[in-house]
């Protein structure tokens, strides 16, 4: 299983970032990814509900970052044993903080 990193700080420092990004995941109806996927909470309550605790099973955040101005990451997966899968994907960032789908980093499927 992936390890969780702890993404909460570049989250909180890109909030408007990271939050469009879920929004993209939930519009695009990416595979694995809750078509209830709650992005308007606080960070807090983001953080707790996807990626604390025992995650087996269950969509979890694995990572947040952002490696350049214009680019952000994010990798999630769920993985349960024998199925699930998940992916790290590429965003290209606008000035406006808009994001925009690049390309996957990552992908695995069981």
């Amino acid at each position: 299983m992936f390890d969780v990193q702890d993404y909460y700080k570049t989250a909180r420092e890109n909030e408007e970032v990271f939050r469009n990004v879920l929004r993209d995941l939930r519009a695009r109806k990416v595979m694995y990814v809750p078509r209830n996927l709650e992005t308007e909470a606080n960070l807090d309550e983001i953080f707790q509900r996807y990626s604390e605790g025992q995650r087996m099973g269950k969509f979890t955040i694995t990572s947040f970052s952002r490696p350049e101005r214009t680019r952000a990451t994010i990798g999630f997966c769920d993985v349960a044993p024998l199925s699930g899968g998940g992916a790290e994907l590429e965003y290209l960032v606008n000035d406006d903080n808009s994001v925009k789908y690049d390309k996957p980093g990552f992908t695995m499927m069981s």
